[in-house]
């Protein structure tokens, strides 16, 4: 009697030993499932994430693209483009998995439709520049030389040794006498020439009010009379006239007032 329950309680236990051992090994499973599910939403959360991150960097090109047609089309960009984030951006912690994946493609989302309101606007402006081809290119807008601008636009203290201020009718670009200067638009010489302020000057009619004007230069290269294309070289810089150092003097004239300069330039 004794032996058959002990033989039952060994069978009982073996049995609930065996039970614990299925149910431990499927919990094992059941936890192995969870932890492979949450690797897998981890990895599509990375995944996307950078997905983002390449949406913004296309982003942030189309936008200075934008800023460049903008600028040449002589419209001033924005102060800061996509400075306000796109809603849903991603909060580490907050929500868990789910909230993330969902704010992610929120994110994405308002990012695709920023790119195509974009997008639009660039063939807006490609459609107008087209159409106003002649316009866009007579408007001066191209730097004549590239280089530090020593004295902008404005009333400044006179740089001949005197306490006097006067007015500066444009920004002079310093760089190295010889390099080349180049036409800020489309138009005709009206000017080629010694003036007694600027030295060897050139004055180009851009015709719609616009005149620039390139002065100091050490050789003209262009005569009264010819037409030229915007960038094309028409001086080298130089110290001729009145000038304290090599570098160029250029002025915009709008309907015959001076203009900053730097308005029009990109």
């Amino acid at each position: 009697m004794a032996g058959s329950l002990l033989l039952s309680s060994v069978v009982l236990l073996s049995v609930m030993i065996t039970y614990l051992f299925i149910q431990s090994q499927s919990e094992i499973r059941s936890v192995e499932k969870i932890k492979m599910e949450s690797l897998k939403k981890d990895e599509t959360i990375e995944i996307l994430g950078e997905e983002i991150q390449n949406m913004r960097k296309q982003q942030e090109g189309i936008g200075q693209t934008q800023n460049e047609i903008k600028k040449l089309m002589g419209i001033m960009p924005e102060a800061e483009v996509n400075a306000k984030p796109s809603r849903g951006t991603m909060v580490s912690g907050m929500g868990g998995a789910e909230n993330e994946v969902e704010n992610i493609l929120a994110a994405t989302r308002d990012i695709k439709r920023d790119i195509n309101r974009q997008e639009n606007e660039i063939n807006s402006l490609l459609s107008e520049v087209s159409q106003r081809g002649t316009y866009y290119r007579s408007r001066p807008n191209q730097w004549p030389v590239k280089g530090e601008i020593s004295s902008p636009y404005g009333w400044r203290k006179s740089p001949f040794r005197s306490s006097k201020s006067s007015f500066h009718d444009g920004i002079d670009i310093v760089e190295a006498v010889g390099t080349e200067v180049l036409a800020a638009g489309d138009g005709k010489v009206i000017f080629a020439g010694w003036k007694a302020v600027y030295g060897k000057t050139v004055e180009i009619d851009h015709g719609y009010g616009f005149i620039s004007r390139y002065g100091h230069n050490s050789a003209i290269l262009v005569n009264e009379g010819d037409k030229v294309k915007k960038g094309e070289a028409i001086a080298r810089l130089g110290n001729t006239g009145k000038s304290t150092g090599p570098h160029l003097h250029f002025t915009i004239m709008k309907n015959n007032e001076s203009v900053n300069p730097k308005n029009y330039l990109p």
